[in-house]
């Protein structure tokens, strides 16, 4: 490794996203947060890093491999000629940006911020080496992350598909469990689920945090439960628990009447259609709230008892393979994370 840091502006040039994108699906959209949507245009390449520039995220770093759309919500940083893409990726991810933001009210990060950091001194194959070795690990995890993706993609698919006999209340396939628990009650070390780490209209559960800084009342829920956010339910945020722990007070936790319901029970609720009523229905206006009661009314698609069954089984299979994967991830990515500074000072 070659001796002394130099200046990140020796490394990488920064620019600010913009607001406007044509519409369309061609390229991803990101903001402060990663992806946000999809464009039909693209104002950053290929290998670039996208890095949250205001609010909560500031300081957040995200990498394309793809060419795509960057907010305003963010900074573009393409690495400068002789300087490994992906290397300045996982060299943000180091520096731990968010500790040089400005502002309390709008945290903030600016170019001039960016620029004055010093970095370690690495010459291209160090680069190489680095990112070869951190970009491996990675791509294994979005290669889980599309085995997950698709096993979405073929639950819907197979429930739009089958042929209905009949209609029935949502009710009639799942309760509400409503099990409070106040913040005394739970322990540091069990699992925590709230909207932030529900993916949109992603039916698998694959990320929650420690409930060490939990502060107020939650609700309890067991692997095999299905969370769906009440808050704003536009968002589509309903998946299937793949551990026990507790959620947030915004999401209702429904449990399967019988085990043979789960699979037709959580194709239903992440539907487009239950979806919708439940925006449409929702209490408030500015930050509408679903209501258990209108989601349980509602009627949706019933094959039978004997098709339902069958089809819990599909759905089982696939949420068995993603669990997997998604259990693969975590580890990859702890491996990652405990590498890094280890690779790069």
């Amino acid at each position: 490794m070659a001796d002394g840091n130099v200046p990140l502006a020796d490394l990488v040039t920064f620019s600010n996203g913009r607001s406007q994108s044509a519409e369309g699906t061609a390229y991803s959209t990101f903001g402060a947060n990663g992806v946000i949507g999809t464009s039909g245009e693209f104002n950053a390449e290929r290998d670039t890093a996208i890095i949250g520039r205001v609010g909560s995220y500031c300081g957040a770093v995200h990498y394309s491999p793809d060419r795509c759309w960057v907010t305003d919500n963010a900074i573009v940083a393409t690495a400068k000629q002789d300087v490994n893409p992906r290397y300045v990726y996982y060299l943000l991810k180091r520096l731990g940006l968010n500790r040089y933001r400005i502002g309390s009210g709008q945290p903030l990060l600016t170019h001039g911020i960016l620029n004055r950091l010093t970095v370690p001194r690495l010459t291209r194959a160090e680069q190489d080496s680095v990112a070869a070795a951190l970009g491996a690990l990675d791509d294994k995890i979005a290669v889980n992350g599309r085995i997950a993706a698709c096993g979405d993609a073929l639950i819907r698919a197979r429930y739009g598909e089958t042929a209905p006999t009949s209609r029935i209340p949502i009710g009639e396939l799942g309760d509400l469990a409503r099990t409070s628990v106040p913040s005394h009650l739970i322990g540091r070390d069990e699992n925590y689920i709230a909207l932030e780490h529900m993916p949109k209209r992603h039916m698998w559960l694959p990320a929650w945090t420690c409930a060490s800084g939990v502060i107020s009342t939650k609700r309890r829920f067991v692997a095999g439960d299905i969370l769906f956010g009440k808050l704003r339910p536009y968002f589509h945020k309903v998946g299937l628990a793949f551990v026990d722990g507790v959620a947030s007070t915004d999401i209702l936790v429904v449990r399967p009447k019988e085990p043979d319901y789960r699979g037709w029970l959580l194709a239903a609720l992440s539907s487009d259609e239950v979806v919708a009523h439940a925006s449409a229905v929702g209490d408030g206006t500015r930050m509408p709230r679903a209501n258990w009661a209108d989601i349980a009314a509602f009627a949706v698609p019933w094959p039978g008892e004997g098709e339902a069954r069958r089809f819990n089984e599909f759905a089982a299979t696939l949420a068995r393979r993603v669990e997997a994967a998604a259990s693969e991830s975590r580890t990859l990515a702890d491996l990652r994370d405990t590498l890094l500074p280890k690779l790069i000072p």
